[in-house]
């Protein structure tokens, strides 16, 4: 088999597209009309249902067509378990290796501002006991440092750049930087920047007191000159700035998520500047790992204007950027022998693991293919098998579970043909069995002709075989009327053979004026005269005179009847004798005289070897008991035993004939 089992007809899978077609088109309609607006949305609601329910169709359709095959189903599963990790685990460690190079470039970032705040309280501390200049330039060529002097909390010197007294605030706000703290509620570190008169963006430092201090602070593109220091891309907007990254809030709860931009557009120029930071190797376009991809953002508190201390934007952002190559220069161990010997201990590793990776996938890909063609072979052999081809057979080369099931499947395929033939003879040996049952059944009388005065119930249930049990009602001349009880011996075609031929003489011999025990000696001759294996019958024959209630009972072998009189009485009428067909011997007999209302009941063994279903038989005392009581007709006391037996027996199979004939004298 190559493809999935049939589903649905193409009528009813033209049908539910066209309905939801329909469906679609209907909604379609309300939606663009726009009116009444509730219908419009429900109308938008219904097409997004629709669209939903018909995703997972079109999934659920291409998972059956195509996972339907094993060999598929491996192979997926095997890009679920040993593919897709990888893929995983490789963003994980690309989202990763992105995260720590941005805490680097952070730190890179802080360690620059710190450097170049100390080196303007060491220009401040140098100028304090000494008459400052008003400025001096940088040996960078960056920008100058500019001072300015106070005595007395007043200023001395530095123009009106500089606070016109002492700057407590910023004196303030360098001890919390150098303790590092955080003002409550701001989750911000103060800013060490401040704001000149023109507000270009400065960096400030003070030494003394304010009986006696200096302040030093930048002036020039302080962008540029952290950048020189840093070797990686700084670019500072206050929360003021036109040009300030993008803010995107989000509020979960009672609580609020401000996600900024990384990156600001960056015209060709400052891209030159980049790469004058961080220059590839080679000149032209730079390559993947040289381009500005770790993007990275750092915030600290207000900014305050230098003159009067007055805060001009709620914060100050750094936008920072560096390529992953110029970062590691950067940040990297600058012993060559630690950082070759890392490299080589990780790409030993890695080796390792892509070896040990590439065995595992050459492993699974091996079995899959394997299990996939064993697989395919049995179901291509199956299928021969159920259109009858039972000659396939599938090449077990395989010493695994897989090969055990392709040999168990051979040895089963080479057996198969002789079980169907089998089961072919046994279903034509079943049907004829049913024929001879129904056959049996139609030897038994339909419908029993009783002169006045007599009242006859009857009972038989056959086995699940063939059996040989046998009653029969005839007519004797002079009005009697003989009442035949036999079970021969055997199940079978045999055993119902020779009751078929036991049911006719006795028909034959019953027309003829001959005597009750005549009869049985004729039928005697004539078992006894068969060539080959004999079969025993066991026979109970009664004439029965209707005019006086005379009865003449003669027995071969068979189980005792039981006269049940009017009263509620019962006796036992045992004729011990040999059956026929067997030893010699005669049969024996005895005359009963039955009054009104009494009743004789015949029996064959199969209802006293009823046995329940803890394996106790029913038994000629139970049978008995049961008959005991009054009693108003033949059909009574015959329901009144089988009513006993059931409840005995319960639901157990029936493993021998049940013949019960119940004759009862009620003469007009």
């Amino acid at each position: 088999m190559t493809s999935p089992p049939p589903g649905p007809s193409r009528r009813r899978r033209l049908v539910t597209i066209l309905v939801v077609l329909g469906y679609v088109a209907f909604f379609g309609a309300l939606a663009a009309a726009g009116r009444p607006p509730f219908v419009a949305a429900f109308a938008k609601l219904a097409l997004v249902g629709a669209g939903v329910l018909a995703f997972v169709w079109l999934l659920r359709q291409a998972w059956k067509r195509l996972l339907w095959r094993v060999g598929r189903r491996l192979a997926f599963s095997y890009f679920l378990v040993g593919v897709l990790p990888l893929g995983l685990l490789a963003l994980l460690a690309a989202l990763a290796g992105y995260l720590l190079g941005g805490f680097l470039l952070g730190h890179l970032y802080r360690d620059t501002t710190l450097a170049f705040e100390a080196r303007l309280h060491s220009a401040a501390a140098a100028e304090l006991h000494a008459a400052p200049p008003p400025s001096r330039r940088l040996a960078d060529g960056s920008g100058e440092l500019r001072f300015a002097e106070y005595r007395d909390g007043k200023r001395v010197s530095g123009g009106d750049a500089a606070p016109a007294t002492w700057p407590q605030w910023l004196v303030d706000e360098q001890a919390r930087r150098a303790a590092d703290s955080v003002p409550p509620g701001d989750g911000r570190r103060p800013s060490p920047y401040v704001a000149l008169a023109d507000g270009t963006l400065s960096m400030t430092a003070l030494a003394g007191d304010r009986s006696d201090g200096v302040l030093v602070w930048f002036v020039g593109d302080l962008d540029t000159a952290l950048r020189d220091r840093a070797r990686a891309w700084i670019q500072l907007f206050g929360s003021n700035d036109p040009r300030k990254l993008p803010v995107t809030r989000i509020q979960i709860g009672g609580r609020s998520l401000l996600l900024r931009g990384l990156w600001q557009e960056r015209d060709p120029g400052e891209l030159a500047e980049f790469y004058r930071l961080q220059p590839p190797r080679r000149t032209g376009e730079p390559a993947w790992l040289e381009r500005p991809l770790i993007l990275w953002m750092e915030q600290t508190g207000a900014l305050r204007a230098l003159a009067t201390g007055d805060t001009v934007a709620d914060t100050v952002t750094a936008s920072l950027a560096a390529s992953p190559r110029g970062l590691f220069r950067s940040l990297l161990s600058a012993s060559e022998q630690a950082d070759s010997t890392a490299w080589l201990a990780l790409a030993g590793v890695a080796v390792l693991l892509s070896e040990i990776w590439v065995v595992a996938a050459a492993m699974a890909i091996f079995m899959i293919v394997g299990i996939s063609r064993a697989v395919n072979r049995l179901s291509r052999a199956t299928g021969a098998v159920a259109r009858g081809e039972f000659d396939v057979r599938i090449p077990a080369r395989r010493r695994d579970q897989v090969g055990e099931l392709q040999r168990s499947f051979n040895s089963m395929a080479e057996h198969l043909g002789e079980l169907v033939d089998t089961a072919a003879q046994k279903e034509a040996l079943d049907k004829e069995l049913e024929l001879a049952r129904r056959v049996q059944r139609d030897l038994l009388p339909d419908l029993i002709e009783t002169p006045d005065g007599v009242d006859i119930a009857t009972m038989f249930e056959p086995s699940a075989a063939i059996g040989g049990d046998y009653f029969d009602v005839l007519p004797r001349p002079s009005g009697r009327v003989a009442i035949v009880v036999a079970d021969v011996a055997g199940h079978g075609l045999a055993a119902g053979l020779r009751m078929a031929m036991v049911k006719s003489a006795l028909a034959l011999l019953a027309d003829e004026d001959l005597a009750a025990s005549g009869i049985l000696e004729r039928l005697q001759r004539l078992l006894r005269s068969r060539p080959g294996e004999r079969g025993f019958v066991t026979l109970v024959l009664a004439e029965f005179a209707p005019a006086d209630g005379s009865l003449e009972l003669i027995n071969a072998g068979h189980p005792p009847c039981y006269l049940v009189r009017e009263a509620g009485n019962v006796d036992e009428i045992l004729l011990p004798s040999p059956p026929l067909g067997g030893l010699p011997g005669p049969p024996a007999s005895t005359r009963l005289v039955l009054r009104r209302g009494d009743a004789i009941v015949w029996i064959s063994d199969g209802i006293p070897e009823c046995a329940s279903p803890t394996g106790d038989p029913f038994g000629y005392d139970r049978l008995a008991e049961a008959l005991a009581g009054r009693f108003t007709s033949a059909a009574e006391l015959r329901d009144r035993l089988l009513e006993a037996l059931r409840r005995h027996c319960g639901a157990t199979p029936v493993e021998d004939d049940r013949t019960l004939v119940v004759l009862r004298y009620a003469p007009g």
